[in-house]
């Protein structure tokens, strides 16, 4: 991660982000007895992308907030952050299947309820992988004589459209249960050539930026922390059920 990257994922992940919008996107879901977290003297900042078209043309933009009955206090924060960015994007004039990868590490045991890719116009597919750290059948970490990590693929997108920003959210039963010190592994895959179909320019080299003929190469992820004893009880539950499924 670059600096700046690590002061926004600080923020995110402190409960400063609320949620995010992008053409085409449908709802992020919450699990039962999660939710955000929003402190008393809040103030909710909004940040909208424009593109310039010559004409002075007014926005309306409004929010929604959904509140837990007076006196209940869901169990879990629910956090989404950028993971797998690259500041230093390069994406070559008229190159396919330029390829990008970033890291971001999970502190705590976590569940992972959503995927959404965000790319722009060239755009062409993402992965997202977790790196899992060597653990007991019960989820207790081996730090001694450990065999090496071993990746997992969670999810995966193919034939990339901007006008679509998709979030993809887990059903419980399948909904990623990831241990303390899971790496998780965005790559991203971009078309610079003349086959990309919404390729504004292919004879432009292209790096990270807001606008949208510039480009990005993150996914938004969202996820809530466990307490040990809470993973070892996920993890448990987990294998029972896919046990009595045989």
């Amino acid at each position: 991660m670059t600096s700046d990257n690590e002061d926004r994922a600080t923020a995110e992940r402190a409960g400063g982000f609320l949620n995010e919008y992008a053409l085409g996107k449908n709802g992020d879901l919450f699990d039962e007895g999660t939710g955000r977290l929003i402190k008393a003297g809040s103030k909710i900042r909004m940040n909208v992308h424009f593109h310039a078209n010559g004409e002075t043309i007014p926005a309306k933009v409004s929010i929604g907030l959904k509140f837990y009955p007076k006196g209940v206090v869901p169990k879990h924060v629910v956090v989404t952050q950028h993971m797998g960015d690259n500041d230093d994007l390069d994406i070559p004039a008229g190159e396919d299947n330029v390829r990008h990868d970033g890291y971001t590490i999970l502190t705590q045991p976590a569940v992972v309820t959503s995927f959404q890719p965000h790319l722009h116009n060239r755009g062409k597919g993402q992965c997202m992988e977790a790196i899992v750290p060597p653990t007991m059948p019960d989820g207790t970490p081996i730090t001694q004589g450990a065999p090496l990590a071993r990746p997992i693929t969670l999810s995966c997108i193919a034939r990339w459209e901007f006008n679509w920003h998709l979030v993809y959210n887990y059903a419980d039963d399948v909904a990623p249960i990831l241990p303390a010190g899971t790496i998780i592994h965005v790559t991203t895959w971009h078309d610079n050539s003349t086959a990309s179909k919404y390729n504004p320019n292919p004879r432009a080299n292209v790096g990270y930026g807001q606008r949208t003929i510039d480009d990005m190469s993150f996914s938004w992820v969202s996820y809530y922390y466990l307490t040990d004893a809470e993973y070892k009880e996920r993890v448990a539950a987990k294998k029972a059920a896919a046990t009595q499924n045989q």
